[in-house]
């Protein structure tokens, strides 16, 4: 029963690599059968039934996993995009995304900053307490942030000193000033109770979350469920509106949505092809897509480019890989229209895409000129490390490179050895999956900085990019740094060729009409409001 059609698999990536979870609610009163004649719609996810009043209180929502967990109570050492899904209902943090990309502050009060000083303050609100009962206070946000540094993330590379003003105020000293920093520390520091961490350890603390979020963390059973329970003393007045959450590991999508479909859940975000279009001829639900938003993913692969044993170190053979491939057809036949083409780091929806960037189109001939340049005529063997729901996009990749006389070995291996892969040395080329948030500079040096979490130990390091990378980072303004962003489009793709970009995926969500503020593909492509979900009844 593993197989499926490359087009039920492949849609089913679109969706599960943007939101990596599905949202079923059972044993609330948002699962009955009284909603038969309810149609579908792109009406944004947490809009309103017509015949909603406001927010109700109850209900327990609970969300069918994709991929299992690993870490969801010690932020700092887990740079896994997907686990912010994972722990938002406990740990919060300093900001968050508007629907236009714009960093707001959310546990903050507000902050400033200072390009010429180096520093950046954040006032923090007062009167917030941990999920323990310690104070959430600037000592605590120190704390955080100092945890974070010492894991050595990218996202608060540059911090030289962090110092507690008074108990509602901290400042951050830089080594040199960046422009993105800001958002980066907003967002990413996930704020944990630094006397839970002291009193239980960092091991404990991995699969206990104690944050200032609106649920407390109830259980953790491995590869079945994660459990939480409404914080009756959450610091926003009158949420959550939900009894519990809970995070069910379920990963057989026929057997998901047939529990949708025979009505026993209300929030479907992961599904074969075939339940999508059922889903759309029966008409039943309200839809939602992601194709406006900010934080949508991008898909493609990762060349080990900085492997002096690999074919894929010459660059002509790295553009031979990409024009040898239709991406255009792959999209059509194999993602079903379900994502926009890119030859570059983001798409064309993003402030940050450079039109002036050429790219690599389809042109098997070329292909072949480049491969005999480059000392391959006769093609060679390489590989390509995916994970179970990319395999046939990946073996639609094998078929092309096939005809230019690349011979490609598939691997197949799950998410958390892929992870774990990348992070060191891999052969050939890999899935590569990135995250189109706006703060542009901060991801991409995640990705492709010298000192980057992963890839960075098996890619080439071109000292023009690494330049421009300075120059985004360094930049006094917005402008500034959007142009450092664009020229490193080219140097990326057009000179270097470091990746194939391939495509973004349009993902959709299906949900009884009933579920109200799930605030999925509102502002970013990884968050969500739990406080704010609520059911109808």
């Amino acid at each position: 029963m593993r197989k499926k059609s490359g087009m039920a698999k492949l849609l089913y990536l679109s969706v599960a690599l943007c939101l990596l979870f599905s949202v079923i609610i059972s044993g609330c009163d948002a699962s009955d059968n009284s909603d038969k004649d309810a149609k579908a719609t792109n009406a944004p996810a947490n809009s309103a039934n017509p015949a909603a009043t406001g927010p109700t209180p109850g209900g327990t929502v609970k969300f069918i996993m994709s991929s299992t967990a690993t870490n969801i109570g010690f932020p700092a050492t887990d740079a896994a995009s997907f686990t912010l899904y994972y722990n938002r209902p406990a740990l919060e943090s300093l900001g968050r995304y508007d629907g236009t990309g714009k960093m707001t502050p959310f546990l903050a009060e507000s902050w400033q900053s200072d390009s010429k000083a180096k520093t950046i303050t954040f006032k923090i609100k007062q009167g917030i307490k941990f999920q323990d009962g310690t104070d959430f206070n600037a000592e605590a946000v120190k704390w955080n942030i100092e945890q974070y540094v010492a894991a050595k993330r990218p996202e608060v590379k540059g911090i030289q000193s962090i110092q507690v003003i008074d108990a509602s105020t901290v400042q951050l000293n830089l080594a040199s000033w960046d422009i993105g920093l800001l958002d980066s520390i907003a967002y990413f520091v996930l704020m944990v109770s630094p006397a839970a961490v002291e009193k239980n350890g960092k091991d404990w603390a991995v699969s206990h979350p104690v944050g200032t979020g609106p649920f407390n963390f109830v259980s953790w059973e491995k590869d079945v469920s994660i459990k939480f329970k409404k914080n009756e003393n959450y610091w926003q007045k009158g949420k959550p509106y939900l009894d519990a959450i809970e995070y069910s590991f379920i990963y057989d999508l026929n057997t998901a949505g047939n529990v949708f479909k025979s009505g026993g859940a209300d929030v479907i975000t992961q599904m074969t092809a075939e339940t999508t279009l059922e889903l759309e001829k029966l008409g039943k639900s309200t839809m939602q897509n992601n194709a406006k938003i900010y934080g949508r993913i991008g898909l493609g692969l990762m060349f080990d480019s900085g492997n002096p044993n690999s074919p894929l170190k010459e660059l002509k053979v790295r553009q031979a890989v990409m024009h040898a491939v239709d991406t255009k057809a792959i999209i059509k036949s194999v993602l079903r229209g379900l994502a926009e083409e890119t030859n570059q780091y983001y798409d064309s929806t993003a402030q940050f895409y450079n039109p002036d960037v050429k790219g690599y189109p389809y042109d098997p001939e070329k292909a072949k000129q480049l491969l005999a340049e480059a000392g391959y005529a006769n093609g060679f063997k390489t590989k390509i490390t995916t994970i179970p729901s990319y395999e046939n996009l990946v073996t639609a990749v094998q078929s092309y490179l096939a005809k230019v006389g690349i011979d490609v070995q598939v691997v197949t291996m799950d998410v958390s050895k892929l992870i774990a892969l990348t992070a060191g040395t891999w052969d050939g080329m890999t899935v590569y999956i990135r995250t189109l948030q706006p703060n542009a500079p901060t991801l991409i040096y995640r990705n492709f900085g010298q000192d980057a979490a992963y890839f960075s130990k098996n890619i080439i390091h071109p000292e023009s990019l690494n330049k421009l990378l300075k120059d985004a980072i360094d930049a006094p303004d917005a402008e500034a740094s959007r142009k450092a962003v664009l020229d490193m489009q080219k140097v990326l793709h057009d000179d270097h060729a470091m990746y194939f970009p391939m495509a973004s995926p349009i993902s959709s969500i299906f949900m009884n009409p009933k579920v109200q503020n799930l605030g999925m593909f509102k502002t970013n492509g990884y968050d969500w409001a739990p406080e704010d979900v609520w059911v109808q009844k």
